[in-house]
């Protein structure tokens, strides 16, 4: 089912049959009101019909005794409204002004031409029909036509919505909403969890309590309400930015921090100083050097601040040395520290960390430490590009991207819990109290021996949790707090056919089967990743 949808998904532009156009900013797929009958049942030739209407009065300057049979108006690439011409194939019905049966013989079909319209001199010189008049005609719609069914079922094999949208090709482009929702939801809420979990489960005590007692908010408050307080409280919001200075903030904390890491690492300690005073000094020099950052990083301290420093130029090249300055500055600030503080010998050192980086060994770096040190690398390589003062995390913060803010937000308690809880649990055992009595950092510890350890129940619960992602995410759109109107969304679909359950029960019906069909493949999906991971769970 997952592959199905996905296949789908990715194969939308060659499977749909009538496709979306770009809004005037570009930003997300709309459809238009087009020339099919609204709300046509599945398979109906009525799909290959048009209403057209044509002015009968020769005192109009838009009168013409020849019509040029065409569509209604549609939106081109370049975002500008045009008309297809048709090729009529036979007259269907006539109707005035008021919906009453004309006679057909009053209009007739161009024996050169199809696609023009011949008015009749009883049609226009009949003063009672100076209002205009409605012709229906079946005309050429191969285009329409769905290659691999055969004639008579291929075309509207799912009928028509109330916008005379043909239904099948909006719930293929569907399923990119809905697949680009719950990936990249549960992929964020994953890895905002999974930071919070290791923090809460790793060091315990006033920090483990603090985390959990936040998410006991979060779940004290059912997650749907508080998604949709969220999505309206951010129903201001044009464009997601961030200051440039903090944007590079992050990735450098980052590398600083495994810096310090591995610098740790590679210089042995050696006995402290025996001073009373010293050992004061040595105790809390890291809420020091913590706070002095801080200070300088914020700006609350006299003379230039981070941000200040870092918007000296606005060039690539500043911004990268600063980043890199910072880092080596903090780097040195170490090192100062271990041979002053700790009188640590640096005899070898220099050796060893040469061996650290044994190119010849991949395995080495296959770590979840190498992969947050690329991924900062190339954010703060990326960030330093920059123009202005701000960057742009999203340009067009849409409805869609609340939606998906919103669950973010509401999301990440769940797996901060469940990661606390493995690594609460591997924690404990032989391997990790053998590299904690090594001396190895609690960065290594984490990122090399627990977190590799507890990998298995958040992959199940990430599968699980797209599946419910799209669920609440559609429940979002038929409440009106998610996708904007002429958006293939499979719950503001569902939302738009509430009107016609009774007259068109088909309108809701494969909207609301495309969602079950996702969420139950999904599901299926995660109980097998759970068999394979767990195998006490195999039958």
């Amino acid at each position: 089912m997952v592959i199905s949808v996905s296949l789908v998904a990715i194969f939308a532009d060659d499977i749909a049959v009538e496709h979306p156009y770009r809004n005037l900013q570009d930003t997300e797929d709309k459809w238009s009101i087009d020339y099919e009958p609204r709300r046509a049942d599945p398979f109906s030739e009525e799909c290959d019909w048009h209403e057209q209407k044509i002015i009968t009065n020769p005192n109009s300057p838009l009168f013409s005794e020849i019509v040029v049979a065409e569509s209604d108006d549609k939106v081109g690439d370049d975002n500008r409204y045009y008309r297809d011409t048709l090729s009529v194939i036979q007259l269907i019905k006539l109707e005035d002004s008021l919906g009453y049966d004309l006679n057909l013989s009053l209009l007739s079909i161009d024996p050169s031409n199809s696609s023009l319209l011949v008015l009749s001199p009883e049609l226009y010189g009949n003063t009672s029909l100076y209002a205009g008049v409605w012709v229906t005609y079946e005309f050429d719609n191969e285009a329409m036509h769905h290659w691999w069914l055969p004639d008579g079922h291929d075309v509207c094999i799912f009928g028509t919505n109330d916008q005379g949208h043909d239904l099948f090709s909006k719930v293929v482009y569907g399923s990119r909403v809905s697949l680009k929702i719950g990936i990249t939801v549960a992929t964020l809420t994953v890895i905002i969890g999974t930071i919070v979990g290791s923090i809460s489960g790793y060091f315990g005590g006033r920090v483990d309590e603090v985390i959990m007692r936040i998410c006991d908010i979060f779940f004290a408050i059912p997650g749907l309400i508080l998604a949709m307080a969220f999505v309206a409280a951010m129903n201001q919001i044009t464009s997601l930015t961030i200051p440039i200075w903090l944007g590079i903030l992050f990735p450098i904390l980052v590398l600083a921090a495994f810096s310090n890491t591995y610098l740790n690492s590679n210089v042995p300690d050696a006995d402290q100083v025996s001073d009373q005073a010293m050992g004061l000094i040595m105790q809390y020099r890291g809420v020091l050097l913590a706070l002095v950052a801080f200070f300088f990083f914020v700006g609350w301290m006299p003379g230039p601040s981070w941000p200040d420093f870092f918007g000296i130029s606005e060039s690539r090249s500043w911004r990268a040395f600063a980043s890199l300055g910072i880092i080596a500055v903090l780097g040195a600030i170490i090192l100062a520290d271990r041979r002053f503080f700790l009188n640590t010998s640096f005899e070898g050192g220099l050796g060893r960390i040469r061996e650290s980086f044994d190119w010849t060994n991949p395995w080495r770096y296959l770590t979840f430490r190498t992969l947050a040190v690329f991924v900062s690398l190339a954010l703060l390589f990326s960030f330093s590009g920059n123009e202005g003062e701000e960057i742009v995390l999203i340009k067009d913060f849409d409805r869609l991207w609340k939606v998906q803010a919103a669950l973010i937000f509401t999301g990440w308690p769940g797996y901060a819990r469940l990661i606390r809880g493995q690594v609460l649990y591997v924690k404990e055992m032989t391997f990790v109290e053998a590299a904690r009595s090594v001396g190895a950092r609690p960065g290594r510890i984490m990122f090399r021996h627990i977190l590799p350890n507890a990998w298995a129940p958040l992959l199940v619960a990430f599968t699980l949790d797209i599946g419910g992602t799209i669920l609440s995410a559609s429940g979002l759109s038929f409440l009106g707090l998610g996708a904007d109107a002429y958006t293939a969304e499979w719950g503001l679909m569902i939302s738009e056919s509430r009107r016609y359950f009774l007259l068109s029960p088909h309108l809701m019906l494969y909207p609301g089967l495309a969602i079950a069909v996702t969420v139950l493949g999904f599901n299926l999906l995660g109980d097998g990743i759970r068999d394979v991971v767990d195998p006490k769970n195999r039958r």
